[in-house]
């Protein structure tokens, strides 16, 4: 990352902003540090370091432990100046967490949603009330909260124009925290895809995190791809980008095309295997049957892999980007199944494609409180 302000207008601005982004990202550091890694001058850094210190943004840390030579003053962003609100609701859970501008995480909550789901009853559970005991119980001030943002199972548009999802309790669930959050918290709110901020996530967080381009392929529930080009996430005219679920990977016996979250979800699997063996398989038993080599199982676990192999492939001749990583819990079908995926995989494209799997978890809420933060340090400094 380039941080030299390169504008004469707003250079202190600039100046103070990349300062505040440096100490979350790398750490505290000295003013001397900051300089070099600013290309600047020690008394500029200063200058504007003793503005931010003012108005307590940040603080004094300590000596730094160098060995040599003079020690100067740590730096460090002041993480209880604010905090943020991150909320997610991919998955069949509803999840929350508050975290101050270190990124540390200082209260979670999950809340299941699989026993408002089943077949025939209605949905009914009180999302309000359970975001506003989370907010009271966490003790931290209402008014601190400097952003919200919220990760969300469906393509959201610009200016909350459009949210598509195939769950259409997740529609309601929005359309009762939207409200909330900005009119009666009166908060500013993010509405972003789930797996779009989990990419983010990746980037900042995982094994390709010196990659400028890569991509994140989440396979469970739905099908998804978040696209980072050089380093950036990519999201589309639309904020579509990345909805890989409507692939069609082969023709359909009756001629009909099914797309591949149609073909590889895991409910789509688990309805296929209960065809099979009997009405109370779930995915978890299909899992199980293909580790321990049943052929009706194998055979579910290789039209998953064809299906998979085409899609990235395809993807990796479009974009040409070679780094995948993958998530969900549908690459949990077999120990070995990043292993054959690749194997797969290489001989169906010409281009160097590797896939590995995440070594991460709570991708989507780590990308919407690292989202949350960089909004509240574009803001402090405007």
């Amino acid at each position: 990352m380039d941080y030299q302000a390169r504008t004469q207008s707003n250079v202190k601005l600039k100046n103070q902003q990349i300062i505040l982004q440096l100490l979350i990202n790398e750490g505290s550091m000295t003013r001397a540090d900051l300089a070099k890694k600013m290309r600047s001058s020690k008394p500029t850094i200063s200058k504007n370091v003793e503005e931010l210190i003012k108005d307590h943004k940040v603080i004094e840390a300590g000596k730094d432990d160098n060995l040599v030579g003079k020690k100067g003053v740590l730096l460090d962003i002041n993480a209880d100046y604010g905090y943020v609100l991150a909320l997610d609701l991919s998955k069949n859970q509803f999840r929350a967490v508050l975290a101050n501008l270190k990124e540390e995480w200082l209260a979670t909550s999950r809340t299941s949603l699989d026993e408002y789901l089943l077949e025939g009853s209605e949905f009914e559970v009180d999302i309000l009330q359970i975001l506003k005991n989370f907010i009271k119980d966490s003790k931290v001030p209402q008014e601190k909260i400097l952003q919200v943002t919220l990760s969300y199972s469906g393509v959201v548009g610009h200016n909350d124009e459009l949210y598509l999802t195939n769950l259409k309790y997740k529609e309601t669930l929005l359309n009762q925290l939207v409200p909330f959050v900005r009119n009666e918290l009166m908060k500013p709110l993010l509405i972003k895809n789930d797996i779009n901020l989990a990419a983010l996530a990746e980037k900042k967080y995982g094994r390709f995190s010196d990659s400028e381009n890569m991509y994140l392929l989440s396979a469970d529930i739905g099908v998804g791809v978040g696209i980072i080009i050089h380093n950036e996430l990519y999201e589309g005219d639309r904020n579509a980008a990345g909805e890989v679920g409507f692939v069609l990977p082969v023709q359909h016996r009756d001629g009909r095309y099914l797309t591949i979250e149609e073909r590889v979800s895991l409910h789509t699997l688990a309805v296929r295997y209960r065809a099979i063996k009997g009405p109370k398989m779930k995915y978890e038993n299909l899992s199980a049957d293909v580790e321990a080599g049943d052929s009706e199982a194998i055979a579910i676990y290789e039209d998953v892999l064809e299906d998979l192999s085409v899609t990235i492939t395809n993807i990796a001749s479009i974009l040409d980007i070679k780094n995948v990583v993958v998530t969900g819990r549908l690459f949990d079908l077999k120990l070995s199944m990043i292993e054959d995926l690749n194997e797969r995989i290489e001989k169906m494209t010409p281009f160097d494609t590797i896939v590995i799997k995440t070594n991460l978890d709570k991708m989507s809420l780590r990308g919407a409180v690292a989202v949350s933060i960089e909004i509240v340090v574009a803001g402090l400094v405007e």
